[in-house]
């Protein structure tokens, strides 16, 4: 009898081990090293679920991305015991800004129990200096061949657009200006021109102060210029009609002196853009000397 009671004490106890291991919930139980949040670098991780046992697709592909920046691919294993999860990755990110740690559907089983896709969150601190200096854009800068979609792309999340704002193109040597608006989405800035441009000429892609909204930074985004150059033609500043890289009075007369004898007039030499030069081009010269623009 004493045995038949020890016995049924041990399957009680058995069954309520068994019992009270299957209801921990592995998301719940889930630690993560280095903790979510703020931190310094970023390279390795280990994961545990209170001790329950783990099982790692090791074919699977952790990723960890940056915000507004590159994506890089690790791998993972279960450790020894079966009971932690080591990520690895053969870079170490210490550059500021936003980070997410994504593994994948299938590539965990914890106690039996396939886990659905899991990210994770972390932030390392930067100046404002090194916010600027990871803005990139895409086309990149330098020669293209045609402007009109831009992916600007930052290193902290995007709160939304400033309601209004506008981007501005400039062809620096035409004086030519074209304006878009702007669309944040996630880390990148949208510009969208409604016609391709392939004007030759020097331009300056402009967002204005204050337009991009960043609740995380701690203070506005200054004006933001990015440069191009679209080749092609020769390539002149607006007025310097006689060509000495310079526009002032003796432009006006230069000008004057080949309508008047009917020369060929340069392309500088259209200072109202209307694709024609005449006397309306002298009023426009004098004005832009007046106004300094």
């Amino acid at each position: 009898m004493r045995q038949t009671v020890r016995f049924l004490a041990l399957m009680i106890a058995v069954l309520c081990s068994s019992s009270a291991f299957a209801v921990v919930d592995p998301y719940e139980a889930m630690v993560i090293t280095p903790a979510e949040g703020v931190v310094t670098s970023l390279q390795h991780f280990t994961i545990t679920f209170a001790d329950l046992p783990v099982e790692v697709n090791e074919q699977a592909i952790p990723t960890l991305e940056k915000g507004g920046g590159a994506t890089y691919e690790g791998s993972m294993r279960a450790s020894e015991d079966g009971t932690t999860v080591l990520v690895d990755f053969g870079v170490c990110c210490t550059a500021s800004g936003q980070y997410f740690l994504n593994l994948p559907e299938g590539s965990l089983k914890v106690n039996g129990q396939r886990l659905l896709p899991v990210t994770l969150r972390f932030t390392i601190n930067g100046t404002m200096e090194s916010f600027y200096e990871q803005i990139t854009i895409n086309p990149a800068e330098g020669e293209v061949e045609s402007l009109q979609n831009f992916t600007i792309s930052i290193p902290e999340y995007i709160g939304e657009i400033e309601y209004g704002s506008v981007a501005t193109l400039t062809n620096t040597t035409t004086n030519e200006t074209y304006e878009a608006e702007m669309y944040g989405v996630r880390f990148n800035v949208l510009v969208y021109f409604p016609d391709e441009i392939t004007t030759p000429g020097n331009y300056v892609l402009t967002i204005p102060a204050r337009s991009i909204i960043i609740y995380t930074l701690g203070e506005d985004v200054e004006e933001l210029n990015f440069n191009y150059t679209i080749a092609g033609g020769s390539s002149f500043i607006v007025g310097d009609v006689n060509g000495d890289n310079n526009v002032n009075i003796s432009d006006v007369t230069a000008l004057i002196d080949l309508l008047l004898s009917g020369g060929v007039t340069p392309d500088a030499a259209d200072v109202n853009s209307d694709h024609g030069v005449n006397i309306a081009d002298v009023t426009a010269l004098i004005d832009k000397l007046l106004t300094g623009n």
